[in-house]
């Protein structure tokens, strides 16, 4: 979604403020005090907020009257790991064949940022450098419209509370698994590339249980 209006500006930077916590799941989403903040009126947060609302990054309350952040449930964060096993996994036969030495030091080069904002515990940037990192897997494959269902899959991650005091603890496998995709990809194994995002996949997800539900 390109910023070409003030409306899918505004959408945007909403939705970034979603990233960064500073609009936080289950609060209550006051689009004057939007308006005043991003300097801006109110009919383009208006806009903003319906479309957001709209593509469940938000919920409503009609008997309320007004909006909140949309907070995950384990249905619902169960649901979207599937979803992403189901794109991610099934990526890789063609990403393997596809990978070009090019396109393998991108990606090698990809997790390196990673792991030198893990190491800064910037949040904001370490969740859209891992991002980063699994969407150009996709890129590899050559069809946008299945990067873009992985992107919007993966970025309603971050709609359930901070996770970045806990994530010391996962640091080290974090990067290990990182690393162990890297390999797999390095001597094009698409078995092995499989395993390697499977396991990164379900303790990420195991991580995000232990913390939350």
């Amino acid at each position: 979604m390109q910023d070409n209006t003030l409306e899918l500006k505004t959408y945007n930077t909403i939705k970034k403020m979603m990233l960064n916590f500073e609009l936080v799941p289950g609060q209550r989403v006051v689009i004057t005090e939007l308006a005043e903040h991003l300097g801006v009126s109110r009919t383009p947060v208006k806009i903003a907020v319906i479309m957001l609302y709209k593509e469940g990054y938000l919920d409503y309350s009609a008997r309320k009257s007004y909006y909140t952040v949309h907070q995950l449930s384990k249905e619902e964060l169960d649901h979207l790991y599937s979803f992403r096993t189901f794109l991610e996994l099934g990526a890789v036969d063609k990403a393997v064949a596809n990978l070009t030495q090019e396109q393998f030091e991108a990606l090698e080069n990809k997790a390196r940022n990673f792991k030198e904002a893990a190491a800064a515990d910037d949040y904001e940037l370490r969740f859209l450098l891992e991002l980063d990192f699994h969407s150009f897997i996709l890129e590899i494959v050559g069809n946008p419209y299945l990067v873009e269902a992985f992107r919007d899959t993966f970025q309603r991650f971050f709609m359930r509370r901070r996770i970045s005091s806990h994530f010391g603890v996962r640091y080290a496998t974090f990067l290990q698994e990182h690393d162990n995709i890297i390999e797999a990809f390095r001597v094009r194994d698409v078995q092995k590339v499989r395993e390697a995002l499977a396991i990164h996949i379900v303790a990420g997800k195991e991580f995000i249980d232990s913390i939350y539900f």
